[in-house]
């Protein structure tokens, strides 16, 4: 018996779905399928009630498939009891969100090929909710993100970074006091459904700003050009508007209050975690 099909049926009562879980298990339909029944025949057993669409877990289904849930974790386990304390070995996949890639991702690699030899880390990048639900889901075993709670709200947070958020406005008339930017610009708003996003809508809100219009970009780099050349104003992190934006925009700091958001890593709670966690962690925080 292969700890991949208990895997696979593992992912299944999770997932609730054979679709699903090929996605999850980077998979095609029909090698799920294939792969349930070479384990049905293997154990002399109709796991599934394929009378359904999608097919169903019969009554046995369900407790072997909570028996494979047990299984692998208790694989897991092995396997953390017998890697190197304090090493990072093996293949990783992390997910970050674009701006931290930009500023940690290339001196993280460069130590890691010197600090840990051997390991690989996959990276993939995208918006801190959709890397925070891979995680979730086993499809990446960490990623870097904006922490939020509608993001990370399961998940294990350790704080990476905290930068500071400013109020970014061009350099054209009209635009020299903050309270004035509303009723001359459009706000162009970072994707409202992304980590950093709401992060903006929420403190956009409680300021009761009516802009002239708002514009939705999905780039920070297209913001503050847009910026630049007198299209809007905007919300980001300092250190991406110093980086693209230079001496060419206002940068003024959120009042009443300063705002700042958190990158942080997330990962799962798991027993594999716990041992590769502190190494990542040092890789990522001196880069």
């Amino acid at each position: 018996m292969h700890l991949n099909a208990l895997e696979t049926l593992a992912t299944i009562d999770r997932e609730k779905s054979f679709s699903r879980t090929a996605i999850v298990r980077n998979m095609t339909l029909s090698a799920v399928s294939m792969q349930m029944k070479a384990l049905e025949d293997e154990l002399g057993a109709a796991l599934f009630d394929r009378s359904f669409r999608p097919p169903k877990l019969t009554p046995l289904g369900q407790q072997v498939a909570r028996d494979a849930v047990s299984m692998v974790k208790t694989y897991s386990m092995m396997r953390a009891r017998c890697l190197p304390s304090g090493e990072l070995t093996g293949v990783l996949q992390v997910g970050f969100v674009p701006t931290a890639a930009a500023r940690v991702l290339p001196e993280a690699l460069g130590r890691a090929a010197k600090a840990a030899p051997r390991a690989r880390l996959e990276v993939t990048t995208g918006l801190s909710e959709d890397l925070c639900e891979k995680v979730r889901h086993g499809q990446l075993d960490a990623a870097v993100v904006t922490d939020i709670a509608d993001a990370t709200f399961d998940l294990h947070v350790d704080r990476l970074m905290r930068e500071e958020m400013v109020v970014v406005a061009p350099l054209v008339p009209g635009a020299e006091v903050v309270s004035q930017l509303s009723k001359t610009l459009p706000f162009i708003h970072f994707v409202p459904s992304s980590g950093i996003g709401k992060l903006i809508a929420r403190y956009h809100g409680q300021m009761q700003l009516e802009p002239k219009g708002i514009l939705t970009l999905d780039s920070i780099e297209a913001i503050v050009r847009c910026v630049e050349n007198g299209i809007g104003y905007s919300l980001l992190p300092r250190p991406d508007v110093v980086r693209y934006g230079g001496d060419r925009v206002r940068i003024y700091p959120c009042a009443p209050a300063p705002l700042y958001r958190d990158i942080s890593l997330a990962t799962r709670e798991d027993a594999l975690a716990e041992i590769w966690r502190p190494p990542l962690l040092s890789l990522l925080r001196q880069a």
